[in-house]
């Protein structure tokens, strides 16, 4: 019995399931369950049970062609025996390239368990995203107007760049005209409904750990104000980046954010909401040997310790940044001033 009805599905079911049928029965599911579908090439069978699809388009008609989901080389093997009854039944896929929206560069994606009936897609996929290792998990509903999501993964070495969905959750990395880089690796949960920019909603719930390694950025509106305090150049270069990331009900709350510069170090916390206003508290530890003087004297007046309390608010394309001191440093900073009066009374004059 257990070796007869594996002959009998890779004998009998070729004689009664055509390849024509195959053929279509792929195409019309493809259609039915990717409402965006824009190209889709020739799919071919192979017999007893593999198809392959050598490219396919996504887009919805209102967007602009740069949001385009290219697929090429994907390779899928069904059930034979549902066959039989006419229903294609997805067992594994194959991806050989995904560009996902000109943002993401996946490559050589393989299931390592994988379901699609009735528009409900199960997986769990290993792949190369931007040259970095990643594993993805969890659910996609594809019967909604917006797809509906259930994930989980994690990447290590991935290649950022300006676009990659989850690095714009953190406001530093928000920038329209300028870039960042430096090596991701990352690993979380999330949940929501939407393609693209469209799943930052409030229905969007994501808990996810960042890490950068030789990273900068440039162009980025808080890090510009920031850096314009400090009297250095718009590009930040920093040796490390972790942060903790929690979305929920249409806010993104960084928890811990931790930068390791060579100019300095910068611990932060606070809120952001998807429309830009931003709520953060940071403390910026200097390395004393790359101070220009006049922050030198102002972190020293301050708390000795070369460290400045900012807090940052506004939004991310008008950032207000200002040093936050409470009565104690308010009280040692003017006795410094006074003190550095006294000992330089003349320049003090000239500067009057």
């Amino acid at each position: 019995m257990a070796l007869g009805i594996p002959l009998a599905g890779i004998f009998i079911i070729p004689a009664f399931v055509s390849d024509d049928f195959i053929q279509h029965e792929v195409l019309r599911a493809v259609e039915d369950n990717f409402k965006s579908v824009q190209q889709i090439g020739p799919v071919s069978f192979h017999w007893p049970n593999k198809v392959n699809i050598p490219y396919l388009t996504i887009q919805r008609v209102e967007q602009e062609p740069d949001t385009q989901i290219q697929l090429e080389d994907i390779q899928g093997t069904f059930q034979l025996l549902p066959a039989l009854w006419k229903e294609i039944v997805v067992k594994k896929i194959c991806i050989r390239q995904m560009n996902y929206e000109n943002r993401l560069l996946v490559e050589d994606l393989v299931t390592n368990a994988f379901s699609f009936r009735n528009g409900i897609i199960t997986t769990d996929a290993r792949c190369r995203v931007n040259e970095g290792p990643a594993v993805v998990q969890g659910v996609i509903d594809l019967h909604q107007k917006r797809p509906v999501f259930d994930l989980t993964f994690e990447a290590k070495g991935v290649h950022i760049t300006r676009d990659i969905p989850v690095v714009n959750l953190i406001p530093v990395f928000v920038v329209k005209d300028g870039d960042i880089g430096g090596l991701l690796s990352l690993n979380g949960s999330l949940q929501g409904n939407g393609m693209g920019k469209e799943i930052l909603n409030q229905e969007l719930t994501a808990n996810v750990r960042i890490e950068i390694k030789d990273g900068y950025i440039q162009g980025n509106k808080v890090m510009s104000a920031l850096l314009e305090m400090l009297g250095e150049s718009e590009q930040y270069s920093f040796d490390s980046l972790e942060a903790v990331i929690l979305v929920k009900d249409g806010k993104i709350f960084t928890q811990k954010m931790e930068i390791q510069g060579p100019l300095a170090n910068i611990t932060a916390s606070g809120v952001a909401e998807f429309e830009g206003v931003i709520s953060y508290d940071a403390m910026v530890q200097f390395h004393k040997e790359r101070m220009k003087k006049d922050v030198e004297n102002i972190a020293g007046l301050i708390l000795e310790q070369h460290a400045v309390p900012i807090e940052i608010r506004g939004t991310t394309k008008d950032p207000k940044i200002a040093v936050k001191l409470n009565k104690e440093s308010l009280g040692h900073l003017f006795k410094g001033l006074v003190n550095d009066f006294l000992r330089n009374p003349k320049r003090g004059k000239k500067n009057n």
